[in-house]
C-alpha cells in the first residue's frame, strides 16, 4: 500500500502527499529535541537536590520525602518523553526513506520509459 488515504472525498478516495524531503527535515528536528531532552536528563541527575537541602524545618515536615517521591515520578516522566522522542524520529527517519525510495524509482522508471520512446 503506497499512498497513504484520508477518508472520501467528494466521492472518492483523499489522498495525502508525502514529501520526503521535508519529513526527513522534521525527523532531524524531532532527534534534536530528544537529543536536548536526554542531555537535561543527565544534567539533573547528576545534581539530584539533597535532603540536606531542605533543613530542620524540611526534616520535621519530611518535605526531602516529597519532594523524592515527586522527582521519582518526574524523572520517570522525562525517561518517558526520551524514550518516546526517539523512537518517533527513528520511525519519521524510516518513512522518509520509504517515500523518497519509491521517488526515487519513479524517476528512475520515467526516465527509462523516456529512453525507450527516444525522448532522454
Amino acid at each position: 500500500m503506497n499512498e497513504v488515504t484520508r477518508g472520501s472525498v467528494a466521492g472518492g478516495r483523499g489522498q495525502v502527499a508525502v514529501d520526503p524531503r521535508w519529513l526527513e527535515l522534521y525527523a532531524r528536528r524531532v532527534e534534536e529535541a530528544a537529543e536536548e531532552l536526554t542531555g537535561a536528563r543527565s544534567a539533573l541527575r547528576e545534581a539530584p537536590v539533597r535532603p540536606q537541602s531542605f533543613g530542620e524545618l524540611g526534616r520535621a515536615l519530611r518535605g526531602a520525602e516529597a519532594y523524592g517521591r515527586a522527582a521519582a515520578l518526574l524523572h520517570g516522566q522525562l525517561d518517558r518523553a526520551c524514550e518516546v522522542l526517539t523512537s518517533a524520529a527513528k520511525g519519521l527517519h524510516e518513512v522518509a526513506e520509504h517515500y523518497g525510495v519509491q521517488d526515487d524509482d519513479a524517476v528512475a522508471l520515467i526516465k527509462a520509459v523516456d529512453r525507450r520512446a527516444g525522448l532522454g
